[in-house]
């Protein structure tokens, strides 16, 4: 049986996506003409690939078994087609790169610029997920060329390699005039008197304390959900804080611009509160050209971060530094900025 690489594609778009309307529409045809193509390789493999809903549609244990030999022959192809457009065009190809929000909204804005004005000919992709299960999921089946996100719960897997970047804390952030900005200092059992917003999945090392904090403060507002609302887009997050009581932990690079105009003021941090991630790839899978000049001008876009986030953490919290590398044993004090 010959199998047509388009119609491939079209299976684990229709997996990724769980309907043919969002398959479709990712794969730039229309619905019918997916679900013929889908129809034809099923009567071609003599099985049901997939299980339809009114919800949707899932794989059949067929459909698994095909996605997952489907995943390795479409990488090939890629790989292929990427070797032979280089040849063809030198510093040409493409690379997919996985993101947390916090490297997506900071290092690597700053490495794609240099990047893209570096490799015109290069096709870039840039995946931002607050779930790094789901990076590490695309890294493993070869759709990620590597990823930057949070390591912490990665240690184990002795299929990556690991880069650690820098630690870089993270503080408590609400609008200006919020009621947390009356308080001298602000401990993280005060926030959860409040709307608590998430911008990723929160690791081990920080959910434990962070729950163990909202037990203290539990009686004030029982049954306040946590968080209240989980978001993947820093800019939601961001007009949330400015029009709500809510409060966020982000650090202080991702909200520079609001403190400055005084929309958003930081309130405190704890010494468990920070971002660790670092650059994840397959073991013994050797970088591409593109993807090894893109770390390297992530890797230099993290060096610049750092100092600038030292800048800000000696303007805005002086005492936050120490409290977020664990060296104080009380959490930054109140920042408050006045309206102009």
């Amino acid at each position: 049986m010959t199998f047509d690489l388009r119609q491939l594609r079209h299976v684990l778009a229709l997996a990724e996506h769980g309907s043919f309307g969002r398959a479709a529409a990712a794969l730039h045809m229309t619905q019918p003409a997916l679900s013929r193509s889908v129809k034809v390789l099923e009567e071609q493999i003599g099985a049901e690939l997939f299980e339809r809903s009114a919800t949707g549609v899932t794989p059949t244990d067929d459909g698994r078994l095909l996605i997952q030999r489907a995943q390795v022959l479409i990488q090939a192809a890629d790989e292929l087609d990427q070797e032979v457009r280089r040849r063809r065009a030198p510093g040409s190809g493409q690379l997919f790169v996985g993101a947390g929000p916090y490297p997506g909204d900071t290092i690597v804005p700053a490495a794609l610029t240099r990047f893209v004005a570096a490799h015109p000919l290069v096709r870039v992709r840039v995946l931002i997920r607050g779930d790094w299960d789901e990076l590490l999921r695309r890294l493993r089946s070869r759709e990620l060329d590597f990823f930057v996100a949070e390591t912490s719960t990665l240690d184990g897997e002795n299929d990556l390699d690991i880069e650690p970047l820098s630690p870089h804390p993270a503080y408590f952030v609400a609008r200006s005039g919020h009621p947390l900005t009356r308080r001298a200092v602000v401990r993280a059992e005060h926030t959860f008197a409040y709307p608590f917003l998430a911008l990723s999945r929160y690791p081990p090392r920080v959910l434990a304390p962070m729950l163990a904090a909202r037990q203290e403060s539990e009686a004030a507002r029982p049954g306040r959900p946590f968080p209240a609302v989980e978001l993947t887009s820093l800019a939601g997050v961001k007009r949330l804080l400015a029009d709500s009581d809510a409060v966020a932990p982000v650090t202080l690079a991702c909200v520079r611009d609001e403190i400055d105009r005084g929309t958003l003021v930081v309130l405190g941090t704890e010494p468990w509160a920070s971002s660790r991630y670092g650059l994840v790839s397959l073991k013994g899978h050797a970088p591409s050209p593109p993807a090894a000049q893109f770390r390297a001008h992530l890797i230099e876009a993290e060096a610049e971060l750092v100092r600038e986030e030292a800048r800000l953490i000696a303007r805005f919290s002086p005492r936050g530094t120490r409290a977020a590398r664990g060296t104080a044993a009380r959490p930054a004090r109140t920042v408050r900025k006045a309206r102009k």
